[in-house]
């Protein structure tokens, strides 16, 4: 049977221990801290999900921005600064971009302008090679044939072409009373195959004389001087006697010449022993005077001096060099006079320049002379 507990028993039993107390606050307190440590961590996870997907979001519009911008063309400053709005990396892109489309640019100019160049270049140098072939054309069409060298005067200034053709290219511009070499003609003769000095081409003929400038103007004196006479006026009595003087030359000279021959003749000497002494120039001119009296020879002196492998010095003559000095003028007028040292001699050498075989076919003449280290010769 159960035993009724007393009352303090029960009071005991309905009291709790301070233990149990401890225990009960101990497990609530626990269960607060980790409702609120998993609370703490949900908010901080959620926020920084949310930051990422808005984080996102803008990267996706900048993107967006971008592509549109590049698909619409050209960048303009506006564009520009709307883009460093929107994100720094566009603003740094859109920098870049502009310098560099503007090298592109400006590279396709360089390209053009020297395509162009090239062009014009290439358009020059078909022009230049289309006349040099007309010019060519020109001259093979007109034939030129070739005539024995003599000299002739500009009597007019005209132009010294590259071919017998108006409009081919002008070498030179000759002037008047300018002497020239002439050794071919045109078949019409229109047209003269001219050399002065190193250039050759081709002059209109109808500008070149055969007088001398010396001859035009003694000419003009004597028809100046017949016209005074003309009028009751005398004659300068001055160019009376140089005139007898010439006419008197000429009458006694062993060889007629006229006044072009005597020239060629003086500029032969000058070339041939212009250094030598008087002798030398008297015998040379000798040998040359010989030759035009000799059956075997020209009959003319320049028809002597302009004979194939003669006398070279008479390109001198031709190109204007090697001008006679008064000492060699008076040499020749003494040998035209019929002054000759060499007793007729018709050929001479140098043998410090000649020897061998030559030499040889020298020595088997008849010696007549030697001067100045040179020696003269004849035929048996």
């Amino acid at each position: 049977m159960k035993q009724k507990r007393s009352r303090a028993a029960k009071q005991r039993a309905a009291r709790p221990s301070v233990r149990k107390v401890g225990t009960m606050l101990g497990s609530g307190a626990l269960c607060v801290l980790t409702v609120g440590t998993i609370s703490v961590c949900g908010l901080l996870g959620h926020k920084a999900q949310s930051k990422a997907e808005a984080d996102k979001e803008t990267k996706a519009a900048n993107v967006n921005t971008t592509d549109t911008a590049r698909d619409e063309g050209a960048y303009t400053a506006l564009d520009t600064v709307t883009w460093r709005k929107a994100s720094i990396n566009e603003y740094e892109f859109a920098e870049v971009s502009a310098p560099e489309t503007t090298k592109v640019t400006e590279a396709s100019s360089s390209a053009a302008e020297t395509t162009t160049s090239a062009t014009e270049k290439k358009t020059e140098t078909k022009a230049d090679t289309a006349k040099a072939e007309a010019e060519k054309t020109a001259e093979d069409k007109t034939e030129i044939k070739s005539i024995s060298k003599t000299f002739l005067y500009v009597e007019e200034p005209v132009s010294l072409r590259k071919a017998p053709d108006k409009s081919a290219e002008a070498l030179e511009v000759l002037d008047t009373d300018t002497r020239v070499v002439v050794d071919g003609c045109t078949d019409d003769g229109v047209w003269y195959s001219v050399r002065h000095g190193e250039v050759t081409g081709y002059a209109t003929a109808e500008n070149f004389t055969g007088k001398t400038p010396n001859s035009k103007k003694t000419e003009e004196k004597k028809d100046e001087k017949s016209t005074e006479k003309k009028d009751g006026k005398s004659e300068d009595k001055t160019v009376i006697e140089l005139k007898e003087k010439e006419d008197s030359s000429k009458k006694n000279a062993v060889i007629s010449y006229t006044d072009e021959e005597f020239e060629m003749l003086c500029y032969v000497l000058q070339g041939e022993v212009g250094n030598c002494s008087e002798a030398s120039k008297i015998a040379v001119a000798n040998v040359i005077i010989n030759r035009v009296r000799s059956s075997q020879f020209p009959d003319s002196i320049s028809a002597v001096l302009t004979a194939p492998s003669q006398f070279d010095a008479i390109y001198g003559y031709y190109n204007g060099t090697t001008v006679p000095t008064q000492n060699t003028r008076d040499c020749a007028a003494r040998a035209l006079a019929g002054e000759d040292n060499t007793g007729g001699a018709t050929y001479y050498y140098a043998p410090s320049y000649c020897g061998g075989s030559t030499a040889s076919w020298f020595e088997t003449l008849q010696f007549c002379y030697e001067v100045d280290g040179q020696r003269y010769f004849k035929n048996w």
